[in-house]
C-alpha cells in the first residue's frame, strides 16, 4: 500500500511539474480529464503490477526446521543444516550441493 501511495505521489509531482512547464497555453476540460484519466490509469497499473501483495487469509508455508551437526555428504563437502548450505574444504560456497542435500 505505501509503494502505490507514494507512486500516485511521484505521478503526481511529474504531473505538476509538466502543467507549471507548459502553463503559457490555456487549458481546456478535455486536457484535464485526460490527465486525471492518464494519473489514474497509471495508478491502477502500478498497483496491479506490484508482485509483493500477499492476501491476509493465504498461507505461506514456513522454511524447514533443518539443525543438528555438520555432516559430509561427498569427500571435499561439508553441509550445515543450520545454514541451509554446504562448502568445500577451502571454504567456498557450493550452490549445487546445497539444493541437492536441503
Amino acid at each position: 500500500m505505501a509503494r502505490f501511495v507514494a507512486r500516485i505521489l511521484l505521478a503526481g509531482l511529474c504531473a505538476g511539474a509538466t502543467v507549471g512547464a507548459a502553463s503559457a497555453r490555456s487549458w481546456h476540460s478535455d486536457d484535464t480529464a485526460a490527465l486525471v484519466g492518464g494519473l489514474l490509469l497509471g495508478g491502477v497499473a502500478a498497483a496491479a503490477s506490484s508482485h509483493d501483495h500477499h492476501h491476509q487469509n493465504q498461507y505461506i508455508a514456513p522454511r524447514p526446521a533443518y539443525g543438528g551437526a555438520p555432516f559430509s555428504p561427498s569427500t571435499g563437502v561439508i553441509c550445515y543444516p543450520n545454514q541451509v548450505a554446504c562448502y568445500n574444504n577451502n571454504g567456498t560456497y557450493l550452490p549445487a550441493w546445497t539444493s541437492r542435500v536441503f
